[in-house]
């Protein structure tokens, strides 16, 4: 069987709000035709910022007035070191803590460790991104696998999350051990001197967490509810930390075909693939499209009693970004019987004269034009009266 040319974009389509990844929609094809297939990230990208070590960076906006402790803020610091903080006089710091603490007040961490290099100014690996609309807008501020300091090979990834109705959530994907400091790290809130809730366990201690979620449930001005949720990150990232692949006949097992966000395929059977994300510290996410392959005819009888078998032609659903089709149908001595720009028309055994084509043999050549793609493909077909 001949493969026959063609380019079918598929069209993507949201899968709702909730989605990571959308790998297009289902397509029916005739078996061998190319399809281009184009994944879509759905979730958010972030703003970059830059942060020299051990400082902090700012002020910006929430983008909803947030209130911490019973005290309401409408701007926001971005510490080095893991910590969002309302106090926008804060300056550099990098010793542990423990909560309660004067060193760093009105501040959440999440966690608070040393990260980055002596000296260093970092400037892809912190991004904050206020999202939704009220009364249900959140801040997120992100840290994407930024090095350790003394330990540049252990990278740490997390999420602060203020919500407008005042929760804060912290998602951890990966905090490693490096053993500088004694691997002292702090996770939690810190308002002052005398006021704070730390994670149990995690009070300038040594520790390590992968895809954990924790939440903050304010109680009134004095304290927060502490507990631990399912591991829900924010669908959140820089763009320069966004990478994709496609796999083919099943996921994660099927074999990987391709590193880009589009590709094209040339199934001669029914095929799913599937579209992967991958976002900071190395969360995955997937989406699934199935393309149909429908044997290529060799043969067709147009007074059969089967409809389907009545005329030869190309099936490809969807059409949309099908350009500059033809088709023509040639007699074994050379003469032009049939053509038409017509994709889904097909050839139903008469000549364009009108009159009754005879038995036999019959060449096809078809021509199509996507974009800068101009294929042809040719083959041979018997009509059967």
């Amino acid at each position: 069987m001949r493969k026959i040319a063609a380019i079918i974009i598929l069209i993507i389509i949201s899968s709702g709000v909730n989605a990571q990844v959308n790998a297009g929609e289902d397509a029916t094809i005739t078996a061998g035709l190319p399809v281009q297939l184009s994944a879509t990230y759905e979730g958010t990208f972030g703003t970059l910022v830059t942060v020299h070590d051990d400082d902090f960076a700012g002020p910006f906006d929430i983008g909803f007035d947030f209130t911490f402790f019973g005290e309401t803020f409408s701007q926001f610091m971005i510490g080095a070191n893991g910590v969002v903080s309302f106090n926008l006089s804060q300056g550099a710091y990098r010793d542990p803590v423990e909560i309660p603490n004067n060193k760093m007040e009105k501040a959440i961490y999440g966690p608070y460790q040393d990260y980055f290099s002596h000296g260093s100014t970092n400037s892809h690996n912190i991004y904050y991104q206020t999202t939704g609309e009220a009364p249900d807008r959140k801040l997120i501020v992100g840290w994407c696998e930024a090095p350790m300091y003394s330990c540049n090979d252990l990278k740490v990834t997390f999420q602060i999350v203020l919500n407008e109705n005042g929760n804060i959530e912290n998602h951890i994907i990966n905090k490693p051990e490096c053993s500088y400091l004694l691997n002292n790290a702090t996770q939690g809130l810190n308002y002052n001197f005398d006021k704070g809730v730390a994670v149990s366990g995690r009070n300038r201690t040594s520790w390590t967490a992968v895809n954990e979620s924790w939440q903050f449930i304010p109680g009134g001005s004095e304290d927060y509810t502490v507990s631990q949720i399912d591991f829900s990150p924010e669908v959140i990232v820089p763009k320069s930390n966004l990478s994709f692949a496609w796999y083919a006949g099943s996921y994660p097992g099927g074999e990987v075909i391709s590193n880009s966000y589009s590709m094209v395929v040339n199934p001669t059977e029914t095929t799913s693939y599937y579209a992967e994300i991958t976002l900071c510290g190395g969360t995955k996410y997937f989406d699934e499209v199935k393309i149909t392959a429908i044997p290529l005819p060799t043969a067709f009888r147009p007074e059969s009693s089967v409809e389907e078998n009545r005329v030869f032609h190309i099936f490809a659903n969807p059409v949309d970004n099908i350009q500059s089709f033809q088709m023509y149908i040639y007699d074994r001595w050379g003469n032009l019987v049939f053509n038409t720009n017509d994709i889904t028309k097909g050839w139903d055994g008469n000549g364009n004269d009108g009159k009754l084509c005879a038995t036999g043999v019959y060449v096809w050549v078809i021509y199509y034009e996507t974009g800068k793609n101009h294929l042809t493909n040719k083959g041979s077909v018997t009509l059967v009266r």
